[in-house]
């Protein structure tokens, strides 16, 4: 081999591992990116916890639990069958209740944009709908907890709204 084909070489070969070292930082990165994403699904948002209303003399909710249950995992069997993925808010409001208060269950929330996340209770005498979102005051994280009663007709009572404000 004469040296002007061996100075040829070194070239193309200085290339090629350069472009097997960019693809192998990209490569890298890329699942650098997707171990944060997964993670970030499950991060522990403001909203979670246990939230007390600030009016103690409240006929409405007097205190709301909201938790996360975390899918991030999704796992498929060799037929294509799939379970896992699904990341979602609960709450679980109680209502003014006497001699204590009235527990509504947990249900599943589903995010309604800009922060806002509703779930429904559906009963025989109404339909509610509760909204949660986080404002911050002051250096306070409140929980702002919206509800809309929806009578049934054969109920006859009058729909009506709540706006409370909680605070952990």
């Amino acid at each position: 081999m004469n040296h002007s084909t061996a100075v040829g070489v070194r070239p193309a070969r200085r290339t090629l591992v350069m472009l097997v070292i960019a693809l192998l930082i990209a490569a890298g990165a890329t699942a650098f990116v997707g171990t944060t994403s997964a993670q970030a699904l499950c991060a522990s948002t403001p909203m979670l916890g246990s939230w007390h209303n600030i009016d103690p003399n409240t006929r409405a909710l007097t205190r709301v639990n909201v938790g996360l249950v975390c899918g991030d995992v999704r796992q498929c069997d060799e037929n294509g069958h799939c379970t896992g993925g699904d990341t979602y808010v609960t709450m679980r409001p109680f209502g003014k209740c006497s001699p204590s208060d009235c527990d509504w269950g947990v249900r599943r929330a589903t995010s309604m944009g800009d922060g806002w996340e509703r779930a429904v209770y559906t009963y025989s005498w109404s339909t509610k709908y509760v909204w949660l979102k986080t404002y911050s005051f002051y250096g306070r994280t409140y929980l702002r907890v919206y509800t809309s009663t929806d009578f049934t007709a054969a109920d006859g009572r009058t729909d009506y709204t709540t706006d409370e404000w909680m605070l952990k």
